[in-house]
């Protein structure tokens, strides 16, 4: 017999269980179009971080206070006072640092800020004029904090979008006064929104001289004006690691380490951030996809269960087809057959309703007030494609080795 002729019988045994066949179809095309869904999501979300992290450039380097310590606990990493705005201008005048573009302190503080009857809780942020370029900022209307302003410790402020929408709606902030901590501030400038994933669109930057002498004045022991971070850009994303071993070597030395104590600041590459969030991203792909598949899993039961029952409504058909000369082997490719061509039916199919349902929910989900577009992969469809095969596959060998091993004079005898 041959494999088009086994492949008929088979398909004939799918259509005269019309309803039966379909519930089955239907648990395939459940799970392929769950796999292909909330794969897309993980993959858009990992898009998404990449894309973030490369609008903020790969060459930028985050330079981090330690973990402060007090007796035998130990606090947050960044929560010691071990970073200075002294060690930002240090690096910046260092003849030694030749691999670093620019230098970016930050000193942060959180105000209440109130514009009118409007008010909002914001991140202060101080900072130099660097921080535009080295932290990739736009500013869509007005002007950026200046050296003068830091010169001067002015009472300017640049805020986010979502500050500017909060505080006067639709009116234009330039030149307007906003209160933070009982002191005027003339509004210079509004940055271009970053979709809230950064944080930017909620924050607020002064020069960072006002938050060291007048809003949040903290100094080390020594004198130096502490800073909650240093952002730096490298010349390029090959010099990363240079610019790192000449700032760790300027700062050990400012902070009179020890050879061989441990740093009391770290520095960070865009480049590992994305590793760890693209790590991440992965890791919730992958539950994702293991979510669907106990869906894949429950139907591939279906498929199994409904093949023994076809094996035993079939029982005197077997009999008949051994005894005028079918062999086990016709008999064991026949219900294999049957049960792939259930299976790769419906994953068709379910290629088809993931893809739909994928780009029904792209856009639609949220992660830190930033929109997820749902991603999906030719990678992804092959492999849901091969797996609701191998489902079938896998499903079909017990009943089609019980069909084949029947013998022909019982199997004629069933009742």
């Amino acid at each position: 017999m041959t494999q088009i002729a086994t492949l008929l019988i088979a398909l004939r045994g799918i259509f005269s269980h019309k309803l039966r066949s379909f519930l089955t179809v239907l648990g395939v095309v459940i799970g392929i179009a769950a796999v292909i869904a909330l794969t897309s999501v993980g993959e858009g979300s990992k898009k998404m971080i990449t894309d973030r992290i490369g609008e903020m450039g790969s060459n930028l380097l985050t330079v981090q206070p330690g973990a402060s310590s007090m007796g035998f606990v130990r606090g947050a990493h960044g929560s010691a006072e071990t970073l200075t705005y002294e060690d930002a201008m240090a690096i910046a005048d260092s003849s030694e640092v030749t691999a670093v573009r620019a230098v970016a302190p930050e000193a942060v503080t959180f105000a209440q800020v109130i514009a009118g009857g409007n008010n909002v809780y914001a991140g202060i942020y101080g900072v130099t004029p660097e921080y535009e370029k080295v932290r990739n900022k736009t500013v869509a209307e007005g002007a950026f904090i200046t050296q003068s302003d830091v010169d001067t410790k002015a009472l300017v402020v640049v805020i986010g979008s979502r500050v500017a929408e909060d505080l006067f709606g639709t009116a234009s902030p330039i030149g307007q006064t906003v209160k933070l901590s009982k002191r005027q501030f003339t509004v210079i400038g509004v940055l271009k929104s970053e979709g809230g994933f950064i944080g930017s669109d909620d924050s607020i930057y002064i020069p960072i001289s006002v938050v060291m002498y007048r809003l949040n004045p903290q100094r080390t022991s020594s004198g130096d004006h502490v800073v909650s971070t240093i952002y730096l850009e490298a010349v390029s994303t090959g010099k990363n690691d240079l610019a790192i071993a000449q700032v760790t070597d300027l700062l050990r030395g400012r902070h009179e380490i020890a050879l061989g104590d441990d740093d009391d600041f770290s520095i960070t590459s865009q480049e590992e951030i994305e590793q760890t969030l693209t790590e991440t991203s992965d890791t919730l792909t992958a539950l994702l996809a293991i979510t669907a598949a106990i869906a894949l899993l429950v139907a591939g039961i279906g498929i199994m269960n409904i093949m023994l029952v076809s094996v035993t409504e079939r029982t005197r058909e077997i009999g008949i087809r051994k005894a005028v000369g079918a062999k086990r082997r016709n008999i064991l490719m026949q219900f294999l057959l049957e049960a792939s061509a259930i299976s790769v039916i419906g994953g068709l199919i379910g290629i088809g309703v993931g893809i739909g349902a994928s780009k029904l929910i792209s856009g639609s989900i949220t992660l830190n007030m930033s929109t997820i577009e749902t991603v999906i992969t030719p990678d992804t469809i092959v492999l849901a494609f091969f797996v609701a095969l191998g489902v079938g596959i896998v499903a079909g060998v017990y009943p089609a080795m019980r069909a084949a091993r029947l013998n022909p004079i019982q199997a004629l005898r069933y009742e």
